[in-house]
């Protein structure tokens, strides 16, 4: 690891990773993702994770360093969606629906609550092994309500603490996320990918259902009908329509 990023690493002894994670805490206002970015392509060791040092949100990067094709490492946007779907589960109360919209987004009992980023070197093609991938995840723990707004007056938007969630941190949700990304990791090297898409799928927004998606290359309407071998979209119209799964390395579908 070059001296640059030795600076910005700060290790902390809170959250607790598994051992395989190195832990970088940033300024909270730091943008956690162009961190591990800039420390990736300086030669950052993989399942480094970086994470702001706020209370208001969750903004975290992991460097991760495949052994395959851009193409077939893509769905690691996938295992990580179900890492912070099952880290929530195991925090937030029964009651909360946890969904993920496809491809990034993470949902709150129907609104949004935070979203996911992969960023891959620029110029690396789908065909080629990528130097590194950053894997960054965000969600919205409280938000200020501005001009007599209440929370719920917008469904399609939530926070975390809306959702019966007031006790829960930042740290908490590091720590459990950590550990259930690693297993999802480990299946998705041991098992293959199917059994990851598989459980996505549970937790698909409007899967078997008409949906229509507003994404960077147009709007994509029809029945979500399933995700193929690599996590694209299957959408059914008069015949079925194949949305890749790499129109997430042009930008995240969602803001907060």
């Amino acid at each position: 690891m070059d001296d640059h990023t030795k600076l910005i690493l700060e290790v902390s002894g809170k959250p607790l990773f598994p051992p395989v994670f190195a832990s970088a805490r940033l300024p909270a206002s730091a943008d956690a993702v162009e961190e591990a970015v800039e420390a990736a392509r300086r030669g950052a060791d993989p399942a480094t994770i970086f994470w702001t040092d706020r209370d208001d949100r969750l903004d975290c990067a992991v460097v991760l360093q495949p052994e395959q094709t851009l193409e077939d490492a893509l769905p690691i946007l996938h295992v990580g969606m179900i890492g912070i779907g099952d880290a929530l589960g195991a925090v937030v109360p029964p009651q909360m629906a946890v969904t993920f919209g496809w491809p990034d987004r993470i949902e709150a009992n129907g609104g949004l609550v935070g979203g996911l980023r992969l960023v891959a070197p620029e110029g690396c093609t789908t065909g080629e092994v990528p130097d590194w991938l950053v894997l960054g995840v965000s969600l919205v723990l409280h938000r200020p309500l501005i001009g007599g707004q209440e929370a719920g007056m917008d469904p399609s938007r939530t926070a975390l603490h809306e959702e019966g969630c007031g006790d829960l941190t930042v740290p908490d949700i590091l720590e459990s996320f950590s550990r259930h990304f690693l297993v999802w990791v480990n299946s998705f090297e041991e098992d293959g990918l199917r059994r990851c898409l598989d459980h996505w799928l549970e937790r698909g927004s409007g899967y078997k259902e008409s949906i229509a998606l507003s994404l960077r290359d147009g709007v994509h309407a029809g029945t979500f009908i399933g995700l193929d071998d690599l996590g694209n979209l299957l959408l059914e119209t008069e015949k079925t329509e194949t949305v890749p799964l790499s129109t997430v390395l042009a930008g995240p579908s969602w803001s907060l």
